[in-house]
């Protein structure tokens, strides 16, 4: 057991670096700005895991180097002002229940829409470029030009304002600190996405089969599953990461 150690602490240093840098901080900006900063970084970082997760997914079960995947997130961002508009009922009320529950619809919309693009995406460009990495990254970047000259079509080329609901406008004080509403239901949500990925990857049947796609595909196949399944799960699922990430970042 205690020839383990090193191994186990070389797998957990990565993660303990960033909280060791962050209580390091403490003593040298004081506690009420460093909650701030620390909240503001976690939201951040949160919004980022969101969208880099989806592309990490594609990368790493299908090989895939998808330059469009910003796309997916202009596509998020953009579907979650549609819904948004015609809900300004729900999130001009001084009401937490209704602002959050606009947001949610939003960001299940947002989920729906970029994952069915990436469905229609991985049957059209995709499929026809895996084991091309030079074909992929030039096909992603024509497809993304493309998607975003569809978004100025359906949308416009002005800037669309997209105000916070009226609850999660402000801040918050703990202590002397203070802390963006908005940012802390940004945060809640990402952990929540976070943690049900994990649960996914670790505790399910199709989780351990796209971990075990990622190491060895071809044993996967010979075991009965049917690989090009799990490719276009995971290529949706990882667009849909991207749509959230995309709503999120445009009410941030």
């Amino acid at each position: 057991m205690n020839g383990d150690w090193p191994k186990r602490l070389q797998r957990w240093a990565p993660y303990a670096l960033t909280p060791l840098v962050v209580v390091a901080a403490l003593p040298a900006i004081g506690p009420g700005p460093w909650l701030t900063l620390t909240v503001a970084g976690l939201t951040m970082g949160i919004m980022l895991f969101m969208v880099a997760a989806g592309l990490t997914l594609i990368f790493g079960l299908m090989d895939v180097l998808n330059f469009a995947h910003a796309a997916f997130v202009a596509v998020g961002a953009y579907i979650a002002v549609s819904v948004l508009q015609p809900l300004a009922g729900w999130t001009n009320e001084m009401s937490l229940a209704l602002n959050i529950a606009a947001l949610l619809v939003a960001l299940v919309a947002a989920a729906l829409a970029s994952g069915a693009l990436g469905f229609v995406f991985e049957r059209v460009v995709i499929r026809q470029v895996y084991g091309a990495p030079l074909r992929q990254i030039l096909i992603t970047i024509g497809a993304l030009t493309v998607i975003e000259q569809l978004i100025i079509v359906i949308w416009g080329p002005q800037a669309i304002p997209l105000p916070k609901p009226a609850m999660l406008r402000g801040s918050v004080f703990i202590g002397s600190s203070s802390i963006e509403t908005y940012r802390l239901f940004a945060l809640c949500v990402g952990l929540a996405v976070a943690l049900a990925m994990h649960l996914f990857l670790t505790r399910t049947r199709l989780g351990l089969v796209v971990r075990a796609g990622v190491e060895d595909r071809e044993m996967i196949q010979a075991l009965g599953y049917h690989i090009r399944s799990v490719f276009i799960g995971v290529f949706m699922a990882g667009t849909a990461l991207a749509g959230m990430g995309g709503m999120m970042w445009g009410q941030y």
